[in-house]
């Protein structure tokens, strides 16, 4: 039997230059483990001053101060586990190879794998692939990019969490994953040169938020967008109803409000209607907190997103429904006052559907104007026209809209529907809201709609990060 030895320095040179020449990426499976169980067919395991030798089924690695204990061998750290076929540690199978890497009485398990493969693995968990060829495209540009963007967890590319991408080896890899990823090798986004922090999330409930909004940071691509199509995703209404008691105790234990609750009131909103602050009154007296943070406070997973409201009469007749039927027949008017726009046309793009974004941010157009526009290609110069009329005459979007009204077919209310803004009080609350997840990029559900509807992956990606480019890259 051949026997390896090899520095640690040598092994960790070798690791360089592998991920250098292949672009493999390096992702955290689990931090900090105390014990693994590795198993497959002719795996090698390398580590420093060992000797390397072939291995079939089943070994149980264990933490042992600096170094590994397994099947009466020790081997010290960082140790590497390769193999021609999948790896499976834990119960989960991966492909490429296995850094135990680590100290002090614990390591951690990494995944060196193949960029594509790793798009694989997480194409697979984060979008069904019975979904649209085009939605899977969109998504693997997205991972894609927000794999190479930057590290995201520490020395490593990322980790197999939700919070990076969720990643999960092997499991459902599928031809309709391998496709998606294949045909699109390469492919990423780029701002300036560079590729582009994107982000998405499940469900936008009608419309998307901007970084600004959610994480105070001015991203020229991640702007609100209104979904040009309807979505029916099983979150696009959901509901959650808690304790006043309940509510006093999250917000106590995340340090947000210290005395017992007796009512919540929406304070602000952004633009896409998602709340932006919450004031609280109750036995502390009152005070203003952050909605994410609320958010969070009761559970990301009961309370789905920022966009809700408290008041169930106030959701009913401003759209929302739980049956999801189309509630919205005429287009909610524009305020009405006479307070000039000032805009400084020297920004104004070309394109007509830019020239109609371009408004809308610069307050010539309510997003509610703009999602009846979306769509109705046709019409745009006639829409931008009226946009020029409304510069000129220094009013802006304070005039009353003259445009077509928005399909009665649409299931979702437009973006920025007016929600209630009503408190709620008594002994509990029940929390009426759209969509899930931050808000911020591209919505997956929306993407499915959009494909089902004939757009192609360059042109969903191209219309939630407007600005950034799709160029391909070495891989």
């Amino acid at each position: 039997m051949k026997r390896v030895f090899i520095t640690a320095a040598a092994l960790l040179l070798l690791f360089s230059a592998r991920s250098a020449e292949a672009r493999d990426i390096s992702v955290l499976i689990k931090q900090n483990a105390q014990q693994c169980t590795v198993s497959g067919t002719s795996y090698y395991i390398t580590a420093p001053g060992a000797a390397a030798s072939e291995r079939s089924g089943q070994l149980t690695l264990s933490a042992n101060g600096s170094m590994l204990a397994g099947a009466n061998t020790p081997y010290s750290l960082p140790a590497e586990i390769t193999s021609k076929n999948p790896i499976t540690v834990n119960g989960r199978t991966y492909r490429g190879r296995i850094l135990l890497d680590g100290s002090s009485g614990s390591f951690n398990i990494v995944n060196i794998v193949d960029i594509n493969d790793y798009i694989k693995g997480v194409l697979a968990d984060e979008m069904s692939p019975a979904w649209p060829a085009e939605a899977l495209k969109a998504q693997a540009v997205l991972a894609r990019t927000y794999v190479l963007e930057g590290k995201r967890h520490g020395k490593y590319d990322a980790c197999a969490a939700i919070h990076c991408q969720s990643y999960s080896g092997v499991k459902g890899e599928s031809p309709a994953v391998d496709a998606a990823v294949d045909s699109t090798a390469g492919e990423i986004l780029k701002y300036g040169g560079m590729p582009a922090r994107v982000h998405y999330f499940a469900d936008s409930g009608g419309c998307t938020a901007s970084a600004m909004s959610v994480w105070h940071k001015d991203v020229p691509y991640l702007r609100a967008k209104p979904d040009p199509v309807p979505a029916s995703g099983p979150r696009s209404r959901w509901q959650a109803t808690f304790t006043m008691s309940k509510i006093s105790s999250s917000l106590a234990a995340a340090g947000l409000y210290s005395g017992s609750v007796n009512s919540l009131r929406p304070a602000e909103r952004d633009e896409s209607g998602r709340v932006k602050k919450i004031e609280i009154t109750g036995s502390a007296g009152s005070r203003v907190i952050e909605a994410a943070k609320f958010r969070l406070a009761l559970g990301a997973d009961l309370v789905k997103s920022t966009l809700f409201e408290f008041s169930a009469t106030g959701g009913t007749s401003q759209g929302y429904n739980t049956a999801s039927q189309p509630v919205y027949s005429s287009l909610p008017p524009a305020p009405q006052n006479n307070r000039p726009v000032i805009v400084d046309v020297s920004t104004m793009p070309e394109k007509d559907e830019d020239i109609l974004y371009w408004m809308a941010q610069n307050k010539i157009f309510t997003l509610q104007e703009l999602v009846s526009m979306i769509g109705k290609n046709k019409e745009y110069p006639k829409y931008v026209a009226e946009g020029k009329r409304r510069i000129a005459a220094g009013k802006g979007a304070q005039q009353k809209p003259v445009q077509p009204q928005p399909a009665v077919q649409q299931n979702l209310p437009p973006a920025g529907a007016r929600l209630s803004d009503s408190a709620a009080s008594g002994s509990s609350v029940t929390i009426y809201g759209r969509g899930l997840g931050h808000g911020v990029g591209m919505p997956q559900w929306t993407a499915k709609a959009l494909a089902e509807s004939g757009w192609d992956y360059r042109r969903i990606l191209d219309y939630y990060f407007t600005g950034t480019t799709l160029e391909k890259v070495g891989s």
